[in-house]
């Protein structure tokens, strides 16, 4: 129940993105107010897609402590936010390769750079914001699938299943909440769940959205001619897949 493999790769994220964040020119300090914030004077697509990859590869740490404590469902909530990140990722590498952003793709690049508002009057005062959403990232996913011959139409149906099932879990449904309920004190395991196969479950959920955050990152370092990077990436891929821990065999027998 360990899952050696997973943890192997997570360790290595931090080195194959830091090859990435290296490349960008060293970001600003911003005065905002009393306090400052730190901002890439580029605000192009590569910049933003190092962010995204920061942040997945920071949550997928996060969730699998979360694994290991019992946290089961804020495992699964913070596994849904990963998933996103990934997504736009892939849907930032359709611009790598085709050499030039759709105008959704600038406006999402302009929508990640915005600063956040300094007081409730400044974001009052904006007009009302749409953001890129997963439909539309969904279409440049398709469009990647159609490109390199995938299947598509039964991806993006696996894709939208998993996504409900994560769903759940940021959104608080009964389910959600259930999954902590303890029939033998009729009540919850608020501290963390209890049964091993369920904190099983959740880590192979973690190697799962690793596997999917491997192949953004490789797409990645392709997209950059990064092709030593990519070659690693790979061999990772399949060495995740060989040990089958995003498949659940850690957890056959555990109770």
């Amino acid at each position: 129940m360990d899952f050696p493999v997973t943890r192997s790769i997570l360790s290595r994220l931090d080195a194959w993105i830091h090859a990435f964040a290296q490349l960008l020119p060293p970001a600003k300090r911003i005065p905002v107010k009393d306090s400052f914030r730190w901002e890439h004077p580029d605000k192009t697509l590569e910049a933003a897609q190092v962010a995204k990859a920061v942040r997945a590869a920071s949550g997928l740490n996060a969730a699998l402590h979360l694994a290991d404590l019992g946290h089961t469902v804020e495992c699964g909530t913070l596994l849904r936010t990963v998933a996103d990140f990934s997504a736009e990722v892939l849907y930032l590498g359709e611009a790598m390769v085709e050499g030039r952003l759709t105008a959704d793709q600038q406006r999402f690049v302009e929508q990640h750079f915005a600063p956040f508002p300094t007081n409730p009057d400044e974001l009052a005062a904006r007009e009302r914001e749409y953001y890129i959403g997963r439909k539309d990232i969904g279409r440049a996913h398709r469009r990647i699938m159609e490109k390199y011959g995938a299947p598509a139409d039964e991806m993006a149906k696996i894709g939208a299943y998993l996504n409900k099932g994560y769903d759940s879990y940021v959104h608080g449904t009964n389910g959600s909440a259930m999954e902590l309920y303890d029939a033998t004190i009729n009540s919850f395991m608020i501290g963390g769940h209890r049964s091993q196969r369920f904190i099983c479950m959740a880590k192979v959920s973690v190697a799962g959205k690793l596997q999917e955050f491997l192949n953004s990152l490789r797409f990645m370092a392709i997209t950059r001619g990064a092709s030593a990077i990519a070659q690693q990436i790979r061999l990772a891929t399949q060495e995740l897949d060989n040990s089958e821990e995003d498949a659940g065999l850690p957890c056959e027998g555990v109770r």
